[in-house]
């Protein structure tokens, strides 16, 4: 198992080096994108294979169990579809007549370079048993990732990445700032011992004084959860997703801001004995319905494609803090399988739609029409993976949003279950105007041919069929089920 976790951190950033240095050629350098990230896929696969959830792996820095192993395996699923998906992305700007790569080709390698050590570090949150680690590595995806947002290094992408870096910076801050206070719990109740560690302050955590518990859980709320991008700090989210390049904002909406969600979790399971489930459940419950009330207007009247789908995350992230909010186990559990599906679903949605937006030369939904004549297929996916994102069966995220909403029931909270369903209908109702629009009319542009190929096509269908099978068959598949019902454990304060 260690050697597994070895070769998973290990390969990313070699290949990081490799594409920084920038002596290899184009070809050579996408498939050798794409063997590292199936290398990987397929060490995470051995490694779920192997391990057992309820024993889990504790080394010096590394701790792997069944919540970072179920974290582990979605951003090494994204992981794979970037690789597969990028040459073709990275190929259409190279040979448009304007597109940014064609002027510029030689970043390609350093593009390359700042995704994969972008994707090495997310891996490293989930992996590292230690708070301060988290919050360093939590910091260091803002500044990898703010560089690819800018990577283009137009007016409004450096706008975007400016307010990407102040917004999160501050909220980080916040983070820091609830964890240096954790630290000082740590010092006056447990000792000096073990400083930070995870394992070892949950171990002790009966003893943790409430009102300083308190104080540090609403500072790491405010600065983990302007990372995830909860109203009213999510200024940023929009801006950056709209503006970094497809890919990124794939993996920025799949699987940065739920890693985020993960080191709030893991906060959370310290100080919620001291505290109390009505505390954090309280703060959840209000911010994470509240972001969903904010997103919906946002949607309706938006033009912007990448920004409707960066609201549409908004959305979905406030979904999973409610869910985390109702502590319950069937709760716990379908927030768990949401990040899942809505990393899947929300990565062929972006790059659907940056292929899209590369084709038709423009962001405005207003000005693309026709493409269920001019393009079907590219059209039937952005289609489906709208009815899937939006939670219509039979997709992934129907299962996962049902027993959200069922979760609110369970435990007791119908009025907020019934307000919660009534924004998702508004949220429904107006991303589907806009595709519907798109899909219809007559389009005033000459059509230049599908805009997928053959990888695109079946990656993004593998996504698609992936998280629908995974959902709707987990309880006849054994690994993911239990890895599932030890996460939801973990996250509802018991640690196997």
């Amino acid at each position: 198992m260690r050697e597994l976790i070895y070769i998973i951190l290990a390969l990313p950033l070699v290949f990081s080096a490799i594409s920084a240095a920038n002596f290899l050629g184009k070809n050579v350098l996408h498939w050798l994108n794409r063997l590292v990230a199936t290398g990987v896929g397929a060490a995470i696969v051995m490694l779920l294979m192997t391990f057992d959830a309820n024993i889990p792996f504790a080394g010096q820095y590394i701790y792997l169990d069944a919540l970072s192993m179920w974290m582990l395996m979605i951003i090494g699923t994204l992981y794979f579809a970037f690789a597969w998906t990028s040459k073709a992305y990275l190929d259409r700007d190279t040979n448009k007549r304007y597109g940014y790569l064609r002027r510029f080709g030689y970043l390609e390698g350093r593009f390359y370079a700042l995704s994969h050590i972008f994707v090495w570090i997310m891996m490293l949150v989930v992996l590292v048993n230690n708070l301060g680690l988290m919050w360093v590595t939590i910091e260091a995806t803002t500044l990898v990732s703010a560089l690819l947002v800018a990577f283009k290094f137009t007016r409004t992408s450096l706008e975007a990445t400016w307010k990407y870096v102040m917004v999160c910076t501050v909220g980080i801050c916040l983070a820091l700032l609830g964890t240096i206070i954790v630290y000082y719990i740590q010092l006056t109740t447990m000792g000096s011992d073990s400083p930070l560690n995870w394992l070892y302050m949950v171990e002790h955590s009966k003893n943790i004084d409430p009102v300083m518990a308190k104080f540090a859980f609403c500072f790491l709320f405010v600065g983990y959860g302007t990372k995830i991008g909860l109203a009213p700090m999510h200024a940023w989210l929009p801006d950056a997703h709209s503006e970094a390049p497809a890919l990124t904002s794939g993996l920025l909406s799949g699987s940065l801001c739920i890693c985020a969600i993960y080191v709030l979790i893991r906060n959370i399971v310290i100080l919620m004995p001291s505290i109390g489930i009505d505390f954090i459940s309280g703060l959840c419950l209000f911010f994470g319905i509240f972001t969903i009330a904010v997103a919906v207007p946002f949607v309706v009247v938006q033009r912007d494609i990448k920004r409707m789908l960066a609201y549409s995350s908004m959305e979905n992230f406030g979904l999973m803090v409610a869910g985390l909010g109702l502590f319950v186990p069937i709760a716990a559990q379908a927030m768990l399988l949401h990040m899942f599906n809505h990393a899947l679903v929300k990565y062929s949605l972006f790059y659907t739609a940056g292929t899209i937006m590369e084709e038709y030369g423009t962001k405005n939904m207003m000005r693309i029409h026709g493409m269920m004549v001019q393009v079907p297929r590219t059209a039937c996916f952005l289609l489906l993976s709208i009815v899937a994102i939006l939670g219509m069966p039979p997709f992934g995220v129907f299962f996962s949003k049902f027993y959200m909403i069922y979760g609110f029931f369970t435990a007791e909270h119908p009025w907020l279950g019934v307000i919660t369903l009534i924004l998702l209908a508004g949220m429904l109702i107006g991303i589907l105007y806009h595709i519907l629009r798109m899909m219809g009319g007559q389009s005033k542009k000459k059509s230049s041919g599908e805009l997928f190929g053959v990888i695109d096509s079946l990656t993004i269908a593998g996504l698609l069929i992936f998280s629908g099978i995974a959902s709707a068959g987990l309880s006849e598949i054994t690994v993911l089920n239990r890895l599932l019902e030890a996460a939801a454990k973990i996250v509802l304060g018991g640690v196997a």
